[in-house]
């Protein structure tokens, strides 16, 4: 990317030393510059490379001038680095570079923003947006992302800053990014502070913490801590903050610490035991913060620990001090006031010069308008020229229709032999349907209906003794189940051979519907003593047909038990492979014998055997398993060692939602059945 990414928040670690970095104990959102280690070579260099970029390499000039227009950003001169800026973008569009003029619409938003014209930095923004959506670039987005929230940060808009950098949070954690991810966290609690959401704060801050800490990178820890102790202090803990402020100070590397956080966390520090009234170590940490704070350009830091330095010995009853610091303080402010209106005036200026320079361009824009008209009038010249041509080529034309009418009738023809041929399969199929219907209805539905009609024959004659009807009633209530699972499989089965029931994708968390297949099948799972094992412990977002995934489910975890003996263990899981989740339902039971895999799915004829508990099986429950899987575009496959168990394996298409952020009062609880 072309481009450098813009602080977070105000409070967020930098991403690198060259990028923007934001004061953390402020609520302002705008960013700062960086500074350049030697801002007059960088400027020279940039310039040097612009100048031997010639017109004959305009995508070296496009590159030369992003380069300039960035260093003319860092250096605050923003009326410069919008005319490189948009000379950079008009060579971009020439060139045809897609990810160049995408980075040229950003970095115009960028600079829109450092002048505060959030208005035309918003469309800069969108249109880069735009164009992103279209390329590979998932970094780049995130950055985008990080943009919007810092505009809409700017403006107070809470909500939609979060949501952008959630957006952005989302794309972190496709890339695994972790170190940009933790510090969109850090950015999300920031913004629900700003919302008094105390709780969430604390949530999405500590867990920026976690991923910091994972990173060994101890000053995004020691910005986290900071804004944890922020949110302690706005609720009135001031304890509990100073103690975080604390940790945060103790995180600091002791060389290369950013000045403007070591400032921050010794004036927070000082206010936290002000506030709990140990005025000594106040005044230390404050005056430990002057010589770090006059070297900071800007003289409101400076200006604001004086203040802070006559407040509190003003409560001591030092008056000469509080004098004193008060006398530094409304001298700073003076020079503050001035470099605000310094600043006023500049930005005036700026926006006089950037409009100024618009009327420009359109009135060039007229003049190439005048151009294009000319334009025109040449090529009706030349169209008029040209009607001679087309007319000798009307003739051509007709023999041509002529030719081209004959191939439309003999594809048409093709295409009904096509659809004839068509027909004929189809109605073969359903003819196969009809059969295997019949065969499995004379087969297994004779036996159970059979067994009803004697049950009911010995209850009518009232000869039968309790505890046998209660045995006869219990071995019929399993043969009916199966009975019904049967009619169930059949129906679905012969649904889709009859193409009448195509999926329906819709997106569903899995690990709900293995939950739910699960509890149905929990009481077949204790009457053997097996242990069934959910190991789908987190949402797990899928998108598919749900009755068609719910009925592929439960007949393999049907099957895992059913070929289980008592004490085993089924055990269901599932792992992301790409775009699809691979579900995996394991047992420890009899297995398959190789003799017998080209049965499995039904398609060498009806296949069915017997369980460990000499349950009846379907023979369609695999076959209408593997029909399912494929229709929703997966694949269905096993492994088995005899006498050891086996594993069937499907795979689903996962869903991504975007920008999905861990919620605080989530949880998934599995119901191992025992």
């Amino acid at each position: 990317m072309l481009l450098t990414v813009a602080t977070k928040v105000l409070g967020s670690p930098p991403h690198s030393s060259d990028e923007e970095v934001g004061l953390p104990g402020t609520l302002r959102y705008a960013p700062l510059p960086p500074v350049l280690p030697n801002p007059a070579e960088t400027l020279r260099v940039a310039k040097r490379e612009l100048q031997l970029a010639t017109d004959n390499a305009p995508a070296r000039a496009a590159l030369a001038h992003t380069r300039l227009a960035t260093v003319l950003l860092n250096l605050q001169r923003y009326d410069q680095a919008l005319v490189h800026s948009r000379q950079a973008l008009q060579l971009f569009q020439r060139t045809g570079n897609a990810l160049g003029t995408a980075g040229a619409w950003e970095l115009l938003g960028r600079i829109r923003f450092a002048q505060g014209d959030t208005g035309h930095a918003r469309l800069s923004y969108m249109e880069a947006l735009r164009r992103f959506d279209h390329l590979p670039d998932k970094s780049a987005q995130a950055h985008l992302y990080e943009h919007f929230a810092d505009l809409y940060a700017s403006q107070r808009a809470w909500p939609q800053a979060m949501m952008a950098y959630q957006r952005a949070y989302g794309l972190w954690q496709q890339l695994g990014n972790a170190r940009s991810a933790a510090i969109t966290l850090h950015a999300i609690g920031r913004m629900h502070l700003e919302q008094r959401h105390f709780s969430r704060a604390i949530y999405y801050l500590r867990l920026s913490m976690e991923k910091a800490a994972a990173l060994h990178d101890s000053v995004a820890v020691a910005y986290a801590l900071h804004s944890a102790g922020e949110v302690y202090a706005t609720v009135g803990n001031q304890e509990v903050a100073l103690g975080y402020y604390t940790r945060a100070l103790g995180q600091l590397p002791r060389r290369q610490a950013p000045q403007d956080l070591q400032v921050t966390l010794f004036q927070s520090v000082a206010a936290g035991n002000l506030a709990v009234g140990n005025s000594a170590t106040a005044e230390r940490y404050l005056l430990r913060a002057l010589p770090l704070a006059r070297q900071n350009p800007s003289k409101g830091r400076l200006s604001e620990l004086y203040h802070s330095l006559a407040e509190l010995y003003r409560q001591r009853g030092d008056n000469t001090a509080a004098l004193a610091a008060l006398t530094r303080f409304v001298g700073l402010q003076d020079s503050v006031h001035a470099q605000q209106r310094a600043a006023q005036v500049a930005e005036l200026r700026t926006r006089y010069e950037t409009e100024k320079k618009e009327r420009e361009i359109q009135l060039l824009n007229k003049k190439r308008e005048v151009q294009e008209a000319n334009l025109r009038r040449q090529k009706l010249a030349r169209n008029v020229l040209g009607v001679g041509a087309l007319l000798l080529l009307l003739a051509v034309g007709a023999l041509y229709r002529g030719r081209k009418e004959q191939l439309r009738i003999n594809l048409l023809l093709e295409r009904k032999n096509a659809a004839i041929s068509r027909q004929k399969e189809q109605l073969d199929q359903l003819n196969r349907t009809k059969d295997t219907l019949f065969s499995v209805i004379s087969h297994d539905l004779r036996s159970p209906l059979s067994s009803l009609y004697s049950l009911l024959t010995l209850l009518s004659l009232g000869s039968l003794p309790p505890e046998k009807l209660a045995a006869h009633s219990d071995r019929l209530t399993r043969t009916l189940d199966t009975t019904l699972r049967l009619l169930d499989n059949m129906l679905n089965w012969a649904a889709t051979q009859m193409q009448g029931g195509g999926p329906r994708p819709e997106v569903f968390r899995l690990d709900a519907v293995a939950e739910e297949c699960l509890a149905l099948l929990l009481g077949d799972a204790e009457r053997k003593h097996i242990m069934v094992l959910n190991h789908l412990r987190e949402p797990h977002a899928a998108r598919a047909d749900l009755n068609m995934t719910r009925l592929v489910l439960r007949n393999l975890l049907s099957n895992a038990i059913k070929f289980t003996p008592s004490g085993g263990t089924v055990t269901i899981s599932a792992q992301r492979q790409g775009k699809w989740w691979d579900v995996a339902v394991r047992d420890t039971g009899v297995g398959i014998a190789p003799a017998d895999y080209d049965k499995i799915f039904g398609e060498a004829g009806h296949h069915t055997t017997l369980g460990t508990a000499r349950e009846k099986g379907t023979g369609l429950g695999l076959r209408l398993c593997k029909d399912f899987v494929e229709h929703n575009g997966g694949q269905l496959s096993f492994t088995s060692q005899q006498g050891q168990g086996s594993t069937f394996r499907f795979t689903i298409l996962a869903a991504e939602p975007y920008g999905v952020v861990p919620e605080p009062d989530h949880e998934v609880v599995s119901r191992p059945a025992r």
